[in-house]
C-alpha cells in the first residue's frame, strides 16, 4: 500500500471523530491536508523525527482524546529514542503509525536503513 492510500484509510476512519492527528514533515503533512484538512490535524513541519514525540506529549496531556501520530521510517530512525519512551509510557489513547517506504521521501528518496537492514517491527 502506498502512503497516500494509508492516509486515505486513516482519514476515512478518524476524520469525523475527535481524534488528534499529527502528520510528520513533508509529503505526509501535505497529503493529509489534501485528503482531510481539519482543526484536529497538526501538520508538523520543520523538525524531522518529532511527530512521535509530539503525539506522545499530546496523548499524555489529553487522556480524554485519541491521538494518532503518523511517522515515516526515516523520521523514526532520526528519533529512535522516542520508541523506548512511548513503550515506557504506553498511553491507551495513543497510536503511532509508521509508514515505511525504505526512503527519506521528502528529501529526495535517499535509501534509509530500513531498506532490508533494520526491521522497525522488530525494534518496536
Amino acid at each position: 500500500m502506498i502512503r497516500y492510500g494509508a492516509l486515505e484509510i486513516l482519514a476515512e476512519k478518524e476524520g469525523d471523530r475527535d481524534t488528534l492527528i499529527i502528520a510528520n514533515i513533508g509529503f505526509p503533512s501535505k497529503e493529509l491536508y489534501e485528503i482531510c484538512d481539519r482543526k484536529a490535524n497538526f501538520y508538523m513541519l520543520g523538525s524531522m523525527g518529532l511527530s512521535s514525540s509530539i503525539g506522545l506529549g499530546l496523548a499524555l496531556a489529553r487522556p480524554d482524546r485519541k491521538v494518532i501520530a503518523i511517522d515515516g521510517d526515516g523520521s523514526v530512525l532520526m528519533n529512535m529514542g522516542s520508541l523506548a519512551t512511548i513503550a515506557n509510557q504506553h498511553p491507551d489513547n495513543y497510536l503511532l503509525v509508521i509508514i515505511d517506504n525504505g526512503a527519506y521521501g521528502s528529501t529526495g528518496n535517499q535509501i534509509t536503513a530500513t531498506a532490508g537492514l533494520t526491521d522497525l517491527k522488530e525494534v518496536a
